[in-house]
């Protein structure tokens, strides 16, 4: 009987583990992927995006991600944007956040990104009253 329970233990630990390396966006995924408040400083825009990216875990040797962009504002900016939404809804702030945008210009023999400050607006994915994805941001 207790190897039984065990078993579907494991199991159920193991279902868990692929849904969370799914990519089911969450929250926490978001303000590691997206928010630096304050902006980290760093001597040039490119080496800013340099070193976040691999600080966030987002560029490796071989595996780089090609684009990727940092807000410089309170996670709470973001949150309100969400407030009563539907889940999987894409919304847009009316209001302007600095932001740096990291392009991938080079992925061997290390990943080397181009990065651009702007300000922008910044338009996310919904879920749960929370920012779950940043789609895209504009002027």
């Amino acid at each position: 009987m207790a190897m039984s329970s065990l078993w579907w233990t494991a199991i159920l630990l193991l279902a868990l583990t692929v849904s969370m390396c799914n990519g089911i966006p969450t929250y926490q995924d978001f303000l590691q992927r997206h928010l630096d408040i304050p902006r980290t400083p760093d001597s040039n825009d490119n080496s800013y995006c340099n070193v976040m990216m691999m600080r966030r875990g987002m560029s490796f040797p071989g595996r780089c991600k090609t684009l990727n962009t940092f807000v410089h504002t309170e996670p709470a900016d973001l949150t309100t944007v969400c407030t009563n939404q539907p889940d999987d809804s894409l919304c847009t702030t009316q209001q302007h956040f600095p932001v740096t945008v990291c392009k991938l210009i080079r992925s061997h023999p290390t990943c080397t990104y181009f990065g651009n400050r702007f300000n922008h607006r910044v338009r996310v994915k919904c879920v749960g009253d929370l920012p779950v994805h940043l789609d895209s941001t504009f002027p």
